[in-house]
């Protein structure tokens, strides 16, 4: 168990915003409201996996929708509340605490906000590790757990409640409740047993998240990969960029001229996140792995959206999460999975 206080909100936000592996949206509006929201309830709480009761039960939320509509039409403050007083009237289980279903961008966040406005504890854990654009590609669902009663709240007083769904269906279902609410929603899925969230969720991710945004904060992002087990694949000027739609999302791809060696070329594909990178035709890198880009030199994280031309970036990549390199996890976030039919391998010098 550990405090996290208000002036380590945007520490937390930067290293969140690297883990988005250029998804995940903008952090500077949720960063105000975690950080306004610990301003006025004091340290957060925030459990280890593993020290919530066993028969205890906490549920995973976050933002589902546009973070560009979310900054301009924020929340109204009474979304989270109004969506576990359903949840727990329709479950009839009382919520203990509470985590993000992504503890990465936005969501990192809005999940600490979250907390505080409820009074909870936050767990220290999340169910992917990164940021992915799907609700259903969680270790939640992975690992057969329910998604559902699912709710979703807006900002004029409206509810969504799903139940009886599956995990890809409450994602389809979800996405269309979002688009009539206006274009965002805070979503909390269903109740899980402490038992289940020490068993299957991604621990310390919240940790993880500060310590990145820590070393960020030093311009040194050689510490993040000594400390976090990266890889830096290139160094190199945007040149040209193609937007377009990708699967179900916007998305497109990012040419990069090295600056040292003119020869080479790197390629990098995105789909809200940035999923693939090939140099010269050869890929080096691709998702579950989180491919990150940062200005050269300043160490700011570069989200997809703010690729453009003549950025001079920096292109890293950290390891995911251990659950994401097994079959069944290549299966629902591997390459194959967003359309690249490129074979996954664990990087060299990896276990």
């Amino acid at each position: 168990m550990w405090q996290l206080r208000p002036e380590e909100i945007r520490t937390l936000a930067l290293g969140a915003s690297l883990l988005g592996g250029g998804g995940g949206g903008s952090t500077r509006a949720a960063a105000l409201l975690a950080e306004r929201a610990l301003r006025l309830t004091g340290p957060l709480t925030v459990l280890d996996v593993g020290e919530l009761d066993a028969d205890a039960y906490a549920a995973p939320l976050g933002l589902v929708g546009s973070v560009t509509v979310f900054e301009e039409k924020p929340l109204a403050g009474t979304e989270v509340r109004r969506a576990v007083a359903a949840l727990e009237r329709y479950s009839g289980v009382r919520l203990r605490a509470v985590l993000g279903f992504e503890a990465a961008g936005v969501n990192a966040l809005l999940a600490v906000a979250a907390a505080a406005s409820l009074e909870l504890p936050l767990v220290d854990a999340d169910g992917m590790g990164r940021a992915l654009p799907q609700l259903d590609q969680t270790v939640f669902t992975l690992n057969g757990l329910a998604v559902s009663p699912m709710v979703a709240a807006d900002d004029k007083g409206a509810l969504a409640v799903l139940d009886g769904v599956d995990g890809l269906l409450a994602e389809q279902l979800a996405r269309s409740a979002v688009v009539t609410m206006g274009g965002w929603a805070m979503v909390i899925m269903a109740p899980q047993r402490g038992s289940d969230i020490t068993r299957y969720a991604i621990p310390r991710t919240i940790h993880r998240a500060l310590s990145v945004g820590r070393v960020l904060s030093r311009q040194d992002y050689g510490a993040v990969l000594a400390d976090h087990g990266g890889r830096a694949l290139f160094r190199g000027r945007v040149v040209d960029v193609e937007r377009g739609p990708r699967g179900r999302f916007g998305g497109g791809s990012a040419i990069l001229q090295h600056l040292d060696d003119a020869d080479r070329v790197l390629r990098v594909e995105f789909q809200n996140e940035n999923l693939l990178v090939l140099e010269n035709g050869e890929v080096r890198a691709c998702v579950p792995d989180i491919i990150c880009l940062l200005e050269a030199d300043r160490c700011v994280p570069v989200t997809s959206e703010d690729v453009r031309y003549g950025l001079e970036v920096d292109v890293l990549v950290l390891p995911c999460a251990a659950a994401w390199r097994t079959p069944a996890g290549l299966g629902l976030v591997g390459p194959r999975a967003f359309g690249y039919d490129v074979p996954y391998s664990i990087p060299r010098g990896e276990s």
